[in-house]
């Protein structure tokens, strides 16, 4: 376990609401393609939400950065801490750059995998989750936690291969190789989330290696 000040730990609080921001800005973004992509509903409000959710995200990464450089935590720490807060504040901006860009583009997904941008959407937060799982559990169970880890690792992988699955089936499909490129860079882009959290979750696993020598 780790044991920290007073500082530290309204410090780590603050990096926990930033974490629930973070995902916050995800389910927005979630329902904001689901509703994109079946057509109905107000998206445009949803694409708000979703912008507005990583605003706040972004705050909760300043103020717990400006509370850090006050001098809490020993300076190994602090640095690896920044580091995997700025690698988890990233990916919401990656699901912000989505909603804007389908929103701006009016991006026409083709019907034949629509279901599967949706199924790519909801195997990329789930990645997500595992690794704010692990990050919480970092603090006070650092075996749990690493097995979060493992699982972030075990469904970014399966994100990977459906995605590129989607690439196959959409370039094998009769529609305007300009509408594949947008939705390609799309496909992309949602991949990058599962991506981005792998990657953060192997900040933690070497919090914890170093916890552990």
């Amino acid at each position: 376990m780790f044991f920290f000040g007073k500082k530290e730990s309204e410090i780590i609080k603050t990096f926990m609401k930033h974490l629930d921001a973070v995902e916050e800005t995800l389910l927005a973004f979630r329902d904001f393609m689901s509703m994109y992509l079946d057509g109905e509903g107000d998206f445009e409000a949803l694409a708000e939400k979703a912008v507005e959710a990583e605003s706040k995200a972004d705050r909760l990464r300043r103020s717990t950065e400006t509370m850090m450089y006050s001098g809490a935590f020993l300076p190994n720490f602090r640095g690896d801490l920044l580091g995997l807060i700025e690698s988890v504040d990233v990916i919401a901006d990656r699901a912000e750059t989505v909603v804007r860009l389908v929103n701006l583009q009016k991006t026409e997904f083709p019907d034949d995998i629509k279901e599967d941008v949706k199924e790519q959407v909801k195997i990329s937060i789930k990645t997500y989750r595992a690794l704010k799982k692990a990050i919480k559990t970092m603090f006070e169970d650092m075996d749990e936690s690493a097995k979060c880890i493992v699982e972030t690792e075990k469904l970014e992988h399966e994100e990977d291969e459906l995605e590129w699955r989607l690439i196959r089936r959409l370039f094998s499909l009769d529609v305007d190789r300009a509408v594949k490129l947008e939705v390609r860079e799309l496909i992309g882009l949602i991949g990058d989330i599962a991506d981005l959290s792998e990657d953060a979750s192997d900040r933690v696993e070497i919090i914890l290696l170093k916890r552990r020598v």
